[in-house]
């Protein structure tokens, strides 16, 4: 990932941006009687609303910050009833996550217990809690989270880029285990390349498997030596 060091360091982080409709919410809108007044009051009557990462940062209250992760994150609707489902729990994530983000020098005895707390909540699996993580600014073993997601498992599945390598045997039925290894993989690596491990996390999402590197053409001679 030397080559594109510089592209990396350059990444909009904090501007990506994913657009979710309003109607995409409301079967949940159904069962939990308080997500219709956060509703109202984020999109504004609108039909659709754009969340970037920077305006999740942004979000002081707990539950909002919780809410816009989500729908930043899956624009078309979480899977069956799994939103409703952790929105049913929505208590516990608070208190976890306000716990977690308040506490210093987080190890991964902390991070096996708050597997075992959120293993106990359906559809409340990595992908979505790796978000949350990262969102709320929680560190393990001083490496700040990130998202891990299936995209990314792909990526280092495929081997595309020899820094994850150790990772080359991850999938997402084991990626709970792994998750603090990527953890320190990255932050060594952003630390190589002056950059923040956000910004490689992006970087991998955007271009993991979609990049083919270009061999230098061999010089052709303009005349040979008899």
């Amino acid at each position: 990932m030397e080559n594109y060091k510089t592209l990396i360091a350059h990444l909009p982080v904090q501007e990506q941006s994913f657009t979710t409709k309003r109607t995409t919410w409301l079967k949940a809108e159904n069962h939990i009687s308080w997500l219709k007044n956060l509703n109202d009051r984020l999109f504004e009557n609108n039909p659709t609303l754009t969340i970037s990462r920077h305006d999740i940062f942004e979000t002081q209250d707990i539950r909002e910050k919780i809410i816009l992760t989500i729908y930043w994150g899956y624009t078309a609707g979480m899977r069956g009833n799994h939103f409703v489902n952790i929105l049913h729990e929505i208590e516990v994530i608070e208190n976890r996550l306000i716990t977690l983000s308040q506490t210093s020098n987080l190890t991964t005895a902390d991070y096996e217990e708050l597997r075992t707390t959120f293993k106990k909540i359906n559809g409340l699996g990595l992908s979505t809690y790796s978000k949350l993580l990262y969102f709320f600014k929680i560190s393990f073993n001083n490496a700040p989270c990130l998202i891990l997601d299936q995209r990314l498992i792909d990526t280092f599945v495929g081997q595309a880029h020899i820094e994850f390598h150790l990772l080359r045997n991850i999938r997402y039925e084991n990626a709970e285990k792994l998750y603090l290894q990527f953890l320190d993989l990255t932050q060594e690596l952003a630390i190589r390349l002056s950059t923040t491990g956000e910004n490689i996390e992006l970087f991998l999402f955007t271009f993991g498997k979609n990049l083919k590197t270009t061999p230098l053409p061999t010089p052709t001679p303009k005349f040979l030596k008899l």
